[in-house]
């Protein structure tokens, strides 16, 4: 009687729906309030109020996820924009613009600054995902943001009077206490008289009481 290993694979293939995440940069974008719109008003079948907000809420994610994976990335958008702004400047080197040339390129200007307004709208969302899922970890990500906060809290160098930089703490320290005593001044002591026969007086009264 012989035993032989058996090794058995156990797999599926149920498809996963992937994780929308709606992106910030797209309320800038010139149709989102159209496709916002037309993904409200597709029909719901429920007839409960609950249910048909929760239906359009359905509808309306997955009209924007559909839409946000036709259009074109930012990135790619935006090289494009410079790349023509580039080849109109170079044009106007050798020649004058005609008007509707110089009309295209302040439309390219135009556009290439809202693309970098979502840009930097798309970056900023991402900063913020990083931080709450990585920032309070030990991680470099950590590391990183925390040395950035120092640096920009701290004065590296001070200018004292005679235009000269100073950079350790002993030479900032005493250019800043000079600088404000003389802004507040300084008070000088001169006498103070204290006449007690003045102040304390004997008096009869303080042993009797009125009956």
């Amino acid at each position: 009687m012989f035993h032989v290993p058996c090794l058995v694979t156990i797999s599926t293939n149920i498809p996963k729906s992937g994780t929308f995440r709606f992106e910030n940069y797209l309320m800038e974008h010139e149709h989102f309030m159209d496709i916002v719109q037309h993904g409200w008003a597709l029909p719901t079948i429920h007839s409960d109020k609950a249910k048909i907000i929760s239906g359009k809420f359905k509808n309306l994610r997955r009209v924007i996820k559909a839409w946000q994976a036709n259009i074109s990335s930012l990135k790619v958008n935006i090289n494009n924009v410079k790349l023509i702004l580039s080849f109109m400047n170079m044009l106007e080197e050798f020649r004058d613009l005609s008007l509707p040339e110089w009309n295209f390129r302040a439309l390219l200007e135009e556009q290439l600054i809202q693309l970098s307004k979502q840009q930097r709208i798309y970056w900023k969302q991402r900063g913020t995902i990083k931080w709450v899922t990585k920032g309070d970890a030990g991680t470099k990500f950590f590391h990183a943001n925390a040395t950035i906060k120092h640096r920009k809290n701290v004065i590296t160098f001070i200018e004292d009077q005679d235009g000269d930089l100073h950079s350790s703490h002993n030479e900032k320290a005493e250019i800043l206490w000079n600088l404000f005593k003389d802004r507040l001044g300084q008070s000088i002591f001169q006498s103070m008289t204290l006449d007690l026969d003045s102040l304390l007086q004997a008096s009869n009264q303080l042993g009797s009481s009125n009956r």
